[in-house]
Parts: C-alpha cells; structure tokens; sequence
C-alpha cells in the first residue's frame, strides 16, 4: 500500500509540475534547488519528498496540500496562485540580464551606478515574459534574449542622442 501511495503522490508531483507550466524537470528541479535526479526519484514514486519539500509546493506554487497528498480537492489553493504561477524568478538568467545591461554600457561607453544595471536587468526580463510564455523554457529565452537586449541598446542610444542628456559642462 505504501509504495502504491508514493507513486499516486508522485503522479500528482508530475501533474502539479505540468500544470505549473514545465514539461521537463530540470528547470522546475532548478526552482526547487533540488537536483533533477532527486525530483525524478520523487515523481517516480521511489522516495518520499519530505514535508519542506511539499511546503514549497503550496507556498510558492499555491498548490494544495491536502489534493498533493490525497488526491482530494483542487489541484490549486486558490484561483490566483494559479494565476500567479508564472511569476516565479530565475536568479541565473537574472544574473544573466545583469551581465548583458552591462555590457550593453560598457559597449555604449556609459558608466551608471549597480542600481542602476539592477533595474535595467529586472525590466529587461519583464520584456522577456511579455514574449516568452515560460521563462522556464531555456531555449524560447535564449531565442528572444537577443531581441530585447538589441531594444534596449537602441533605447540607450536614442537616450543619448536626444539633446539636454548628455552630462552637464562645468
């Protein structure tokens, strides 16, 4: 009974995952901080998640516990969890986005303050969701990476061509 027991919680580990919007494991496992191998154990039935693990599930997921466990209910908590569920960050491509506003920049011969390298990463990939529908998926992100990092430089160069932007003279 208990092994048919993980492999019904494994299932619905599986169908939560789908649901979330990730068809493979590794960028969900990623998410996770887990190691794909240890999410596959999980959703194969093989080893039980323990209980931080599920938590993860219903507090940054919105899934529902109790359906998580038993099968029983809504898959999801709350209409707006579900809703919410594509908000998730992805500190790698973060850094990834910090990487490029910066060299963007440095090639334009501008030097701005960190916050300001931040704020440029974080709108960069608010353009990247408006065109990706899962930023999970690593190859529509490196497709459309491109596209915005070559908006932005031209929104710098316009910025820069504008008169009255440039720095003041003493």
């Amino acid at each position: 009974m208990e092994k048919e027991q993980k492999k019904q919680i494994g299932q619905r580990l599986t169908d939560a995952r789908l649901a979330l919007g990730y068809p493979t494991r590794p960028p969900f496992a990623a998410v996770l901080n887990i190691p794909p191998d240890t999410l596959g154990s999980y959703e194969r039935g093989i080893r039980e998640p323990d209980l931080s693990l599920l938590g993860i599930y219903g507090d940054r997921f919105g899934v529902n516990l109790n359906w998580l466990a038993s099968g029983k209910g809504q898959m999801f908590s709350e209409p707006e969890a579900e809703a919410s569920r594509n908000l998730l960050c992805f500190p790698d491509l973060i850094e990834r986005l910090h990487d490029r506003v910066a060299d963007v920049y440095n090639d334009l011969g501008q030097k701005p303050p960190h916050r300001r390298i931040a704020r440029e990463a974080a709108n960069l990939y608010n353009e990247l969701a408006k065109i990706v529908q899962d930023m999970g998926d690593a190859e529509m992100v490196e497709a459309a990476l491109p596209m915005v990092t070559l908006e932005f430089k031209r929104r710098l160069e316009r910025a820069a061509a504008e008169p009255g932007t440039g720095k003041r003279s003493a």
